[in-house]
């Protein structure tokens, strides 16, 4: 099997860079990085369509396969590592958790564009607007509900971490 390649923006701002790159590390993945820092040079985004056909970070390369967004990533992984546990065993949970992740992947729209992610600095209260509050709410729903169902075997959402 060829090495894995992940392609990402930098993880201190990019969330979508960082998710495959946390589930990677977490597995004991072995892999090679391409990191291309974000909008600190105009040529970044001609960087990024080298490798990514949608333009954007993350992607990941393995033998012919090139596989973009975090989801599709971490999903093609589970494919390929079916011994790794990706999902939770149990259906129950296991639907649940692909719910939510789809929902928090593709939702919380006033959240993404009023708190961008920024792991290097604080900005208290910086960017409550109007309907943030809602999503920050949903967020803390969709943890209690997860702990509550289906995380009394760990500290992780559905217990144990794989």
């Amino acid at each position: 099997m060829t090495q894995l390649t992940l392609v990402i923006g930098n993880k201190n701002y990019s969330s979508w860079s960082l998710r495959p790159w946390l589930a990677m590390k977490q597995f004991g993945l072995e892999f090679n990085e391409i990191r291309i820092p974000l909008y600190n040079s105009p040529e970044y985004s001609s960087k990024i369509r080298q490798y990514s056909p949608s333009g954007k970070v993350p992607v990941l390369l393995h033998d012919t396969q090139t596989v973009w967004d975090s989801l599709a990533i971490c999903e093609y992984l589970a494919e390929t590592f079916p011994t790794l546990q990706w999902w939770p065993e149990d259906k129950a949970a296991r639907t649940f958790a692909r719910s939510i992740s789809a929902e928090m992947h593709s939702g919380f729209q006033n959240l993404r564009q009023n708190m961008p992610m920024n792991c290097r600095t604080k900005y208290p209260g910086f960017g409550l607007a109007s309907g943030v509050q809602q999503d920050i709410d949903r967020i803390t729903s969709i943890w209690q509900e997860s702990r509550q169902k289906f995380g009394s075997s760990g500290n992780f959402l559905f217990g144990n971490f794989a």
